[in-house]
């Protein structure tokens, strides 16, 4: 699949406003992904991948990093998010970077994550999900 078709279907499934935050969004999810998996596991997806996708998993680490848990992924997997004004529904206030900036997160987890599968043959979606913290992997296996 090529870069552009990859972020167009991005957007298509979340129905981001446009081409550019579907990007972000992307590249925000497979940076996330980069600093989970293990530099075998990287190799194998840079096969499937664009290369503008596949160059981010260059310098991943030898082995998974057990003490990533589903929070850390999706602090850097929100950090490009714009989440200014989003209400926090479980404090009653206003807290800018809150619940509803975590829900977003994981959403657009789940979009890149349905076509990254489209990408990548059944086993390796296995192996892949094997990689990641128990959360996102229930994330990943749901996308």
């Amino acid at each position: 699949m090529e870069y552009r078709e990859f972020i167009a279907q991005v957007q298509a499934r979340g129905k981001l406003a446009s081409f550019e935050e579907a990007e972000a969004a992307t590249l925000a999810v497979m940076r996330a992904l980069a600093e989970v998996i293990c530099r075998e596991r990287a190799a194998t997806m840079r096969t499937y991948l664009p290369v503008e996708l596949s160059c981010l998993f260059e310098r991943c680490r030898p082995e998974v990093d057990p003490f990533i848990d589903s929070q850390t992924f999706i602090g850097w997997a929100s950090a490009d998010l714009d989440a200014v004004g989003m209400p926090d529904r479980t404090l009653g206030g206003l807290d800018l970077f809150a619940v509803d900036a975590a829900d977003e997160a994981m959403r657009r987890c789940g979009l890149v994550f349905c076509v990254l599968k489209s990408c990548i043959d059944r086993s390796q979606q296995e192996a892949l999900a094997r990689e990641l913290p128990e959360e996102v992997c229930d994330w990943f296996r749901c996308a």
